[in-house]
């Protein structure tokens, strides 16, 4: 079963821009908020607009991993990978705060998955107090961040959405910003590794 929290992050008010009144919102009980948040994830998407039947079908049923790529942005390459990161570990903490909520789970398989992911997370954490961390080191560190994330969320339910808001900055960022030929060239590997790690 889908978990019902996937997006208990937004806040209420959000609801009341789907037409929603206050009243009513504070009326709802959490799956009926949680389902009415998901579909603000959707708001712009074309496949809602043009397939509501196909929409409906799958993007309604399946949870939702989504990762912003929004602010991933900066002068050095080390902190662009770290910000980059950091939008994987916020997906990542999102779903480990909602492990409790999600039903029908088979809980030694997932347990594991779990124990994966929160290791991988405590060593970003460890990773982001030291100084002068490598673009290498970054790199890797965010595709095993991902992909334990991927695992937990497929142990635990099975298929789900990834969703990829402003997926495109990191590229353009890396692209234009003025650093040596090594540092585009390392950058440009991570990203790339991430991307085949979502996308396989």
């Amino acid at each position: 079963m889908a978990p019902e929290a996937s997006h208990l992050d937004a806040p209420d008010s959000a609801i009341e821009d789907l037409g929603r009144s206050a009243e009513q919102v504070r009326q709802m009980d959490v799956a009926t908020k949680c389902r009415l948040k998901r579909t603000l994830l959707f708001k712009d998407s074309l496949l809602k607009e043009k397939h509501r039947a196909f929409f409906d079908e799958h993007f309604m049923k399946h949870p939702v991993i989504h990762i912003s790529f929004s602010l991933c942005k900066s002068a050095s390459p080390e902190v662009f990978l770290e910000m980059t990161c950091e939008a994987v570990a916020k997906a990542a903490n999102n779903w480990l705060d909602q492990y409790p909520l999600i039903k029908d789970v088979e809980v030694d398989n997932a347990n594991r998955y779990l124990r994966r992911l929160q290791n991988t997370l405590d060593d970003y954490d460890s990773v982001q107090r030291q100084f002068e961390i490598s673009a290498d080191k970054h790199g890797r560190l965010l595709t095993l961040l991902f992909t334990r994330l991927s695992e937990f969320v497929g142990e635990c339910i099975g298929k789900y959405i990834l969703l990829l808001d402003e997926y495109d900055i990191p590229f353009i960022h890396a692209h234009l910003k003025l650093w040596s030929d090594k540092e585009k060239e390392e950058v440009q590997s991570s990203l790339k590794v991430l991307i085949q790690a979502m996308f396989k």
